[in-house]
C-alpha cells in the first residue's frame, strides 16, 4: 500500500472510529434513564447497571458501525477534496477507484466485525441483559423494605423501618403463614429491633438478618403456641428468585450458528422457519452492505471545489435509515411468510450495489461535476431563498411599527 493510501486509510479509520464512540454514547443516553429506573430498587444499583450496559454495547455497536463508516468515508474525502489534494492526485495519474482500496479494506474489516457482533455478541447480550433485569425485578423487595412499606413475598408479610443508621432497617415486622401439606396450620409472628439485608454473592439469594428478635408461633385454633427470643438469625430466600429461562425463547436471542441449524425449525421450536430464516439472511446482509457502501460514499464526499457541502451527509443518512427501514420490512413480510425470507432482504441489496456501481462508474470515469453538486446547489439557493424571505419580513415588520 502506498503513502497515498496509508495517508486515507489513517484520516478514515479517524474519522470512523470517533464517530462509532460519539454513536454509541449518544444511543446509550436514551437507554440510559430506562435503566437507572430499574436499578432504582436493586440492591446492588451500580454493578447491576454496568452489566446491563455492558451487554448492550454490541447492540448499539452494530447499529453504530454502517452509520459510522458511510459518514466517516464521507467527511474523509470531502476533507481530501476541499484540499485540493483530491485534485492533486488525479493529475498525478491515481484514480478514484486506486483511491478507494484503503476504504475497502476498513469495510472488509468493519464487516468482518458486524458479522461476529451481529451474529454472537448481540444475542448472548440480548439475553443477559433481560437475565440481568429479571433478577433486579426478582430482588426490588430489597427496596421496598428500605422506603419502609409493607411487602408481600410468598407466604410472608415484611415491614421494616428505616431509621437505623450504617445501612441497617429497623424495626422489623414479619407476619408468616405456616403452611403444610398445602394447608394453613398457623401463624407466625416475628420482630426485631434491626436487621441487614444482604444477597449471595454465589447463588444470588437475599438473606434477612436479624438481631434481638422475638417469635410468637400462633396455632390455627389463635392461641400462642410459644414464645422464642433469640440475639441473633439470618431468614435466608426472604424471597424466591426464580430462575431465568434458558436463551433461545425468540430469534434474536440465538446465535447465527443456532440459526443456521435451525433452518427447517426443527432444532428450536420456539422459533418457526419462516422466522429463523429471515434474521440468519438479515444478519448476512447487513455485513454484505458494509462492503458497499464505500462505492456510495465515496461520490457522495467528492467536492472539487473549495467550498464544503454537507448534502452527501444528510442525503447519506436518509438513505442508510431508509435502508435500514426497507430491510426491516423485508425481514418482517418474510418472518410472515407473506414471501421467502430471502426475498424481502437480497432484492434489496442487489439494487443498492447496482445504485452503488453506477454512482462510482459515473464520478470515476466519467469527466464533470460530483453526483452531489445540484443538490448542494438547490439546498443553497433554498437557504438563500429562506434568509431573503426573512429579511422581507424584518423589513415589513420595521415599516409597520414605523
Amino acid at each position: 500500500m502506498g503513502l497515498l493510501n496509508k495517508y486515507l486509510l489513517r484520516k478514515a479509520a479517524i474519522s470512523i472510529g470517533g464517530l462509532i464512540v460519539f454513536a454509541i454514547c449518544v444511543l446509550l443516553l436514551e437507554r440510559l434513564l430506562r435503566i437507572f429506573q430499574i436499578v432504582s430498587n436493586s440492591v446492588n444499583p451500580a454493578q447491576d447497571a454496568t452489566t446491563m450496559i455492558v451487554n448492550l454495547l454490541p447492540y448499539y455497536l452494530g447499529m453504530a458501525v454502517p452509520m459510522a463508516l458511510l459518514l466517516g468515508v464521507i467527511i474523509t474525502v470531502d476533507r481530501f477534496s476541499r484540499s485540493s489534494e483530491l485534485t492533486s492526485a488525479l493529475g498525478a495519474g491515481v484514480s478514484l477507484l486506486h483511491m478507494t482500496k484503503p476504504f475497502m479494506v476498513l469495510a472488509v474489516l468493519l464487516a468482518g466485525v458486524a458479522f461476529i457482533v451481529e451474529s454472537f455478541m448481540i444475542p448472548v447480550g440480548r439475553y443477559e441483559y433481560r437475565h440481568a433485569v429479571h433478577k433486579v425485578k426478582q430482588q426490588s423487595f430489597t427496596a421496598a423494605l428500605r422506603e419502609g412499606t409493607f411487602t408481600s413475598v410468598g407466604n410472608r408479610t415484611f415491614f421494616a423501618g428505616t431509621d437505623k443508621p450504617a445501612g441497617a432497617i429497623g424495626p422489623i415486622f414479619i407476619y408468616e403463614r405456616l403452611i403444610k401439606d398445602g394447608g394453613q396450620i398457623g401463624l407466625r409472628i416475628t420482630t426485631a429491633s434491626e436487621g441487614q439485608l444482604i444477597v449471595r454473592e454465589d447463588t444470588d439469594e437475599p438473606v434477612l438478618q436479624l438481631s434481638e428478635a422475638q417469635s410468637i408461633p400462633i396455632s390455627k385454633d389463635k392461641t400462642i403456641d410459644g414464645n422464642l427470643t433469640f440475639e441473633g438469625s439470618a431468614m435466608a430466600g426472604a424471597a424466591s428468585v426464580d430462575p431465568y429461562r434458558a436463551r433461545g425463547d425468540d430469534e434474536r436471542e440465538m446465535t447465527s450458528t443456532e440459526l443456521f441449524k435451525n433452518r427447517q425449525g426443527t432444532a428450536n421450536t420456539n422459533v418457526t422457519r419462516d422466522v429463523n430464516n429471515a434474521a440468519l439472511h438479515l444478519r448476512l446482509a447487513k455485513a454484505a452492505l458494509l462492503l458497499i457502501l464505500p462505492f456510495i460514499a465515496v461520490p457522495f464526499g467528492l467536492n472539487y471545489g473549495r467550498n464544503p457541502s454537507s448534502a452527501g451527509i444528510f442525503i447519506g443518512i436518509v438513505l442508510l435509515v431508509s435502508l435500514q427501514k426497507a430491510l426491516e420490512f423485508g425481514q418482517s413480510l418474510g418472518a410472515k411468510g407473506a414471501i421467502a425470507p430471502w426475498l424481502g432482504i437480497w432484492p434489496t441489496i442487489f439494487l443498492v450495489a447496482v445504485f452503488a456501481a453506477y454512482i462510482f462508474r459515473k464520478s470515476a470515469y466519467k469527466m464533470g461535476q460530483p453526483p452531489l453538486t445540484a443538490v448542494s446547489h438547490l439546498m443553497k439557493a433554498f437557504g438563500e431563498m429562506i434568509k431573503r424571505e426573512i429579511w422581507d419580513l424584518k423589513q415589513k415588520l420595521s415599516a409597520r411599527s414605523d
